[in-house]
């Protein structure tokens, strides 16, 4: 007999993707100010960083949002 998952509320899914989305991109913003001002140039690498932060918090999300749908998929086939 096969055990079910715990589903996940969609919407908690959603509102935790777009926390992690916003963070990233906080986040690199952020170190690149430090290291704007550790190196002592202009907000280059605030740009920089804030961009990586971008990809990667979209790359992230993609991944949630797909394992997420993933999992549904496995479960409508029972």
């Amino acid at each position: 007999m096969k055990e079910k998952k715990p589903k996940l509320k969609l919407g908690l899914l959603h509102v935790g993707a777009g926390n992690m989305f916003a963070s990233m991109i906080l986040s690199g913003f952020i170190i690149g100010y430090f290291v704007d001002q550790w190196l002592d140039k202009t907000p280059i690498f605030m740009i920089i960083f804030g961009v990586l932060g971008f990809v990667g918090g979209m790359i992230r999300v993609h991944e949630m949002i797909s394992y997420e749908n993933k999992e549904s998929d496995d479960d409508s086939d029972n």
